[in-house]
């Protein structure tokens, strides 16, 4: 009696053995067939605004005039970590350890499923990062949760709220009662700004995560920086605020005590633009003339003292980019156009804040009181231009 004993070609075996491989494939990218677990919680990189860094742009005019700006570093930068931790931040990445975690299918933070990359992690490690979109803070469950084929598991974990950032604000300049507007990140979180170090507090009036509306208190303070309580801590951002109300006045809504307008060619008090108030000092300019605009106290006029420390002021500009010269009569160059060596580039059509240190003026350098203070302007040469002037004070 024959045994009869199949023949498997070779095309049916290679269809066997890729069977079996990926067979062998799926049982290991699924993992463990028991429920999985959390050990822990590592770090493995993190982002944040690192506000020592500062880029530095140099740019010349026609004369050959040199202008330095310097900007404080406002992007995230991303740097390596390895840590335990049971708090995460937004925008950083970690590494969630355990057990059975290879047929993960979902992974969230307080409700909120996050993507991941399953190709990156085994059956002992999920690579996920938290997007700025979570909701964070003391209020939510701070859950981590893991749900895979064979089950879920959750994990104490603390989203943390961003500190707030302020990248701008509407004004550097306040007095009691005026509005200043932050933009930034994380601001949704502040409770509280206060003054510095002092006792005064601005009241929040509308807040979201990118924009504040606070109203400055009435302040003895010359200036001040700001500080913000938000649930996890406090911040205090670089900004400088400068109190108004405790500065030397040249313009503001007015004519300070004693100083009235000095127009080589036409100027007046303009309800047309403001910064702060309601009205700002408009310097008009003839196409050709070369003249020089500003404001002048023949009695008793400007006295030098040492303690003022700033010339800070703001320029609407006109229609097109120019450079205005910042002149006096009692500096070396004198009011006129033999002075060019406090350039001031003034953008078009926008208010642009300048703050300029008194050490590097000169308005005594004849040795006698200070009568005159404009700025000059060569043309200008493409047609009539006004520029409107506001805030503009000596800052202690």
């Amino acid at each position: 009696m024959k045994i009869l004993i199949p023949q498997i070609k070779a095309p049916m075996l290679l269809l066997l053995a890729i069977v079996w491989f990926a067979s062998c494939k799926k049982d290991e990218a699924e993992g463990g067939k028991a429920a999985p677990t959390i050990s822990r919680v590592r770090t493995i990189s993190k982002s944040y605004i690192d506000n020592t860094l500062t880029t530095t742009i140099v740019t010349y005019n026609a004369q050959g005039v040199a202008t330095t700006v310097t900007y404080p570093n406002t992007t995230p930068q991303v740097v390596a970590m390895d840590s335990t931790t049971t708090d995460g931040n937004l925008q950083n990445m970690y590494a969630i350890i355990g057990t059975n975690l290879g047929s993960v299918t979902t992974v969230s933070f307080n409700g909120v499923s996050v993507y991941f990359n399953k190709a990156l992690g085994s059956d002992t490690t999920i690579l996920v990062g938290i997007p700025k979109t979570t909701p964070a803070g003391p209020s939510q469950s701070n859950q981590l949760t893991v749900e895979t084929l064979h089950g879920k598991v959750n994990y104490t974990f603390n989203v943390l709220l961003p500190p707030p950032t302020v990248t701008a604000v509407s004004n550097y300049n306040f007095t009691a009662g005026s509005d200043i507007i932050l933009t930034g990140i994380g601001l949704a979180s502040v409770t509280e700004v206060s003054l510095g170090t002092s006792t005064g507090k601005a009241t929040i009036l509308a807040k979201s995560d990118t924009e504040m509306t606070i109203k400055m208190p009435s302040s003895s303070l010359i200036s001040t920086t700001l500080v913000f309580t938000y649930p996890t801590g406090k911040a205090a951002p670089k900004e400088v605020f400068v109190n108004l109300d405790q500065t030397y006045k040249l313009f503001t809504d007015d004519y300070g005590t004693g100083w009235g307008g000095n127009f080589w060619g036409s100027g007046e008090i303009s309800a047309a633009a403001a910064k702060s108030g309601t009205k700002s000092l408009k310097l008009n300019y003839s196409k050709g003339n070369w003249s020089a605009n500003g404001v002048a106290n023949w009695f008793p006029g400007l006295a030098s003292s040492a303690d003022y420390k700033y010339l800070s002021f703001y320029i609407k500009g006109g229609s097109q980019d120019y450079t205005l010269y910042f002149v006096g009569d009692k500096r070396t160059g004198g009011y006129g156009n033999s002075d060019q060596s406090v350039p001031v580039v003034v953008p078009a059509n926008v208010w642009t804040y300048f703050k300029l240190p008194l050490s590097t003026l000169n308005l005594w350098a004849t040795g006698a009181t200070s009568n005159t203070l404009g700025f000059w302007i060569k043309g200008p040469d493409a047609q009539d231009e006004s520029f409107y002037i506001d805030d503009w004070v000596l800052v202690k």
